[in-house]
């Protein structure tokens, strides 16, 4: 109903086909009932002969209906094909074939791009004027002017037609062998002569030895390109089976579209916030107190500190020169390409935001490219927006990422229950934690109650006055403070659907998506979240939570109602926090017996299994299902690789 429904609103020609095992030739009660929910629903019903036909009855149980009667259907029938005990009903649509215009983009042409003329070029310029302008917007602005006009006359911004990616390992002589192939099967069909169709066999198994013996030696030489782990996996995905990615067509207004996609991002976050602070209400949850920013010396607070060109550079290098450039169409690569003659003006940059507690105003727009999850790609919840920033803003924020990991971790200020974004953890390390913990209670003859925690949004709900008062609490400095105020201050984005954009929406919720310092503050917001069950442990990765006790089986009722309590204190938390627990999303897994907790009102029923960071659990921690589903995709997946 909820699809009908949303084809009604859109428009959309609606066709409904099958056996609905209610004769339609009779008056009965049901018959009539499926009338009138047709006139209610604007269908129409085409069939008016018999269906099925036995020895015992004749009815009408096969129906076509459709909204679209006079537009969309050209004839409809019952064909008596003796095929079953049904016969076959048609119909014929009024369908053009639609003719797909060609997508185009806005983005720069590197066909007469020449880098060392583009380097001698910027050589020219005297980047060193930078260095007396003390507001850091206008030397952005300064830099940003004599370095885009140089990179336009070598790599123009120009609208660009979508291509297809050609087969990598498809050589000229393979495609003449493959025409030679296609004429020969011609000449065969028209002559149908024994000898013809043995010479268009043999040059198929001709075409299809080549290709395989292509594509082997097209592998093995990726293979010995990419040394390092995460590019050789990344070419192995690339070679599995995936599904046909077909091009995505809009029936509706697509300026339209990008409005509504971009209205719905931005506050997306501020709903789910909205949805917290009603709970706290609604179910009576416990007060938690957010804590309090303690008094640190000024010794010991985190300060920004200058750092050099060769800080810059190493930094600049060590990003992936593949990922899509934001607004200004400029991608790392040509940053790195560059960097010789641009060093000291984007070192300069990077100081003089550190130094006057200010983030450029132009590093704050972010292009929001929509990505289908699945269904229905024009409604905006079903997509995931892809946030690209401007590549140099992501220098900077590096320098940032950097000098604060170093001092969390110096200081110990990150708490031991949180995985993500630390080094030397990661989903890996705390499934292993998990497990033996829960293993440990076994050994004890105790059994385990395990809650997965789903946080709605988590990312884009932070509250950033919330966040900043936690910043403080971790000992940063008013200079640094208020670094990070104007970072996530003024924010604004836009939608891009193909080459078309929204107008500008301002963010006032969330951290940066897409951005290198998005992660470690969200790590600083829920930083003080373990501290708040009294009863249990919780472990996080990120924003997969969950907690965790273990207990006598004789004591499960005063379990489940401690579970349920730190569940109470944890929503509680997270409502005061703007983040908001669905309810109806925990998990919850129990090592032993059968039991149930309440969360907001909701009953949660233990499960047998559970897929938790990647990993499916089983109550017996035998991990039984998750190696045969692995075993199964990885045979399968050889087995597409080796085909």
């Amino acid at each position: 109903m909820a699809e009908y429904t949303r084809a009604l609103i859109y428009g959309k020609d609606i066709l409904v086909v099958g056996d609905l095992n209610c004769n339609l030739l009779k008056t009965t009660q049901e018959a009539e009932a499926l009338r009138d929910m047709c006139c209610s629903l604007n269908l129409v019903q085409l069939i008016d002969k018999l269906t099925r036909v036995t020895l015992q009855s004749s009815s009408l149980i096969d129906v076509i209906m459709t909204s679209s009667e006079s537009t969309l259907i050209v004839k409809s029938g019952v064909e008596e094909v003796n095929i079953s005990d049904h016969f076959l009903v048609s119909c014929e649509l009024n369908l053009k074939k639609p003719k797909l215009k060609p997508t185009y983009i806005n983005a720069r042409s590197f066909k007469d791009y020449d880098r060392n003329q583009f380097v001698m070029d910027l050589a020219q310029i005297p980047w060193h004027e930078n260095f007396s302008i003390d507001d850091v917007n206008e030397k952005l602005s300064s830099f940003n002017g004599h370095f885009l006009s140089i990179l336009e006359k070598h790599a123009p911004v120009k609208s660009m037609k979508i291509r297809y990616r050609r087969c990598p390992f498809m050589s000229k002589e393979i495609k003449e062998l493959m025409k030679n192939r296609d004429k020969l099967h011609k000449l065969a069909r028209r002559t149908k002569m024994t000898t013809d169709w043995e010479n268009y066999r043999v040059c198929r198994q001709a075409v299809k030895k080549a290709l395989r013996e292509s594509e082997k030696k097209y592998v093995q030489n990726e293979f010995h390109k990419n040394l390092n782990r995460s590019s050789m996996w990344k070419f192995i995905k690339n070679c599995l089976p995936r599904k046909e990615s077909t091009e995505l067509k809009y029936s509706r207004n697509i300026t339209e579209l990008v409005e509504e996609f971009n209205s719905f991002f931005t506050t997306v976050g501020i709903k789910a916030s909205e949805s917290a602070t009603a709970l706290l209400t609604k179910y009576n949850l416990p007060t938690i107190d957010l804590p309090v920013p303690a008094q640190i010396p000024v010794s010991d607070q985190f300060h920004f500190h200058p750092v050099s060109c060769s800080d810059v550079q190493q930094i600049t290098m060590s990003f992936s020169s593949n990922k899509a450039p934001g607004l200004d169409k400029v991608p790392m690569s040509i940053i790195k390409d560059a960097l010789p003659c641009i060093l000291p003006a984007l070192t300069d940059i990077v100081n003089c935001s550190l130094l006057t507690s200010e983030y450029p105003t132009l590093w704050k727009m972010a292009e929001v490219v929509p990505l289908l999850k699945d269904g229905d790609h024009e409604i905006a919840d079903n997509n995931r927006p892809v946030s690209l920033l401007i590549a140099v803003s992501k220098i900077c924020e590096r320098v940032v990422l950097n000098q604060l990991t170093d001092y969390m971790s110096q200081r110990k200020r990150y708490t031991e229950h949180q995985s993500g974004n630390r080094k030397l953890h990661s989903t890996e390390t705390l499934k292993f934690f998990i497990t033996d913990q829960i293993l440990q209670s076994i050994d004890r003859k105790e059994v385990t109650g395990l809650v997965l925690i789903h946080l709605s949004k988590a990312f884009d709900s932070i509250d950033h006055s919330i966040l900043l008062v936690k910043l403080q609490t971790i000992g940063v400095s008013k200079s640094v403070l208020a670094w990070f105020k104007s970072y996530l201050s003024g924010r604004s984005q836009i939608v891009r659907i193909g080459s078309t954009l929204s107008e500008t929406c301002i963010i006032t919720r969330g951290v940066p998506q897409g951005s290198i310092l998005g992660p470690a503050l969200f790590n600083i917001y829920i930083n003080d979240l373990p501290n708040v069950p009294k009863e249990s442990s919780l472990e996080s990765y990120l924003d997969d939570s969950k907690i965790y006790l273990a207990f006598p089986i004789q004591d499960i009722e005063t379990a489940a109602f401690k579970l349920t309590q730190d569940m109470k204190r944890i929503t509680a938390w997270c409502c005061i926090n703007s983040l908001l627990v669905n309810p109806k999303k925990p998990k919850l897994l129990l090592l032993g017996t059968d039991f149930h907790i309440t969360v907001l009102g909701e009953k949660i029923i233990p499960i047998q299994t559970v897929k938790d960071l990647g990993m499916t659990l089983d109550s017996t921690l035998t991990y039984d299902k998750h190696i045969v589903d692995t075993v199964s995709k990885c045979i399968t997946e050889l087995c597409q690789i080796n085909r």
